[in-house]
């Protein structure tokens, strides 16, 4: 069922998505103020479920490669999204029927919403992956395959890098996963320039409709809506995320120490959480690789 995104949904889309997105996917506040930048107050950008989408035509997806701690320190580049889009677009043999987030984080929603309103073509409600991951073998394109051949560019600050995805070098050995050659050229060339490109793909609609995980544009803005209800009444946020989201509370804490390095082009590290309130005593610690992966509670992983 399709619904419209205005600016002034921007914010909860942001937010929801950061929470979904679990520390990755960029920095939503950037994205949020691109997209306010760039939509006009009357401006609405239609979202659309795979079904809605002609059959027909590609879909485009737009996304930035790197480390978070990256991505603070450098704003998204529109040059780089454009370029590779037009890329992408010149080489395309068909029409351009949808955009989509490649995964929900916070600056990965906002690239195809933007596109969408710039040529006034639908959103779709879904992505590869449901959250963030840092590895693009995790994605469920990677895990179920798409159809090869469609075209692909990597664009950084500077225009377009590439058109099309760099070559890798021999058999993958049968014990790795479908993708993960393809992650580690893409990674090499991230850290070449600069720690952040970005990868813009089209997809033709019998992959995506295999393969999109469904409805999770529409989740971050529920999301995001109810924290935004519950700041407004002076209600807990973290209760109203659990309740939208079916999360679960874990534990109470305050963080005293983030040790992290940068290598290879992911952010690596870890959260140390002391508990507070009802919490004091316990301890907590959360391992990530761009986004988080693992919390240990009490030195039990969880």
């Amino acid at each position: 069922m399709s619904f419209e995104i205005t600016r002034h949904d921007i914010s909860a889309l942001a937010i929801g998505s950061a929470v979904l997105g679990t520390g990755g996917g960029g920095n939503s506040y950037y994205g949020q103020l691109a997209a306010n930048r760039l939509l006009a107050d009357d401006a609405s950008i239609r979202v659309i479920g795979i079904n809605e989408m002609d059959p027909v035509s590609f879909a485009i997806t737009s996304a930035a490669i790197g480390a978070p701690l990256v991505c603070l320190e450098k704003p998204p580049s529109l040059l780089a999204l454009q370029s590779g889009f037009e890329s992408v677009r010149a080489a395309l043999k068909g029409t351009v029927g949808a955009f989509f987030a490649a995964e929900i984080g916070g600056l990965q929603c906002m690239f195809p919403l933007l596109l969408a309103a710039q040529c006034g073509v639908p959103l779709l409600d879904g992505d590869s992956i449901g959250r963030a991951f840092p590895e693009l073998q995790m994605s469920t394109f990677a895990i179920y395959g798409t159809t090869h051949g469609l075209p692909s560019a990597l664009s950084g600050d500077r225009g377009l890098l590439m058109a099309g995805f760099p070559q890798t070098r021999g058999p993958r050995p049968t014990s790795e996963p479908p993708g993960i050659e393809l992650e580690r050229v893409l990674r090499r060339v991230c850290a070449e320039n600069g720690g952040l490109i970005y990868m813009t793909a089209a997809y033709d609609y019998e992959s995506l409709h295999r393969t999109l995980i469904r409805g999770t544009i529409s989740l971050s803005l529920k999301i995001g809506r109810e924290i935004e209800t519950a700041r407004a009444n002076h209600e807990d946020p973290e209760a109203a995320i659990c309740k939208i989201a079916h999360g679960k509370r874990f534990v109470g804490g305050k963080i005293v120490d983030v040790q992290r390095t940068f290598r290879g082009g992911h952010d690596w590290g870890s959260i140390l959480i002391e508990g507070v309130n009802k919490d004091r005593g316990r301890r907590a610690a959360i391992d990530f690789k761009n986004e988080y992966l693992i919390l240990n509670l009490d030195d039990a992983g969880c």
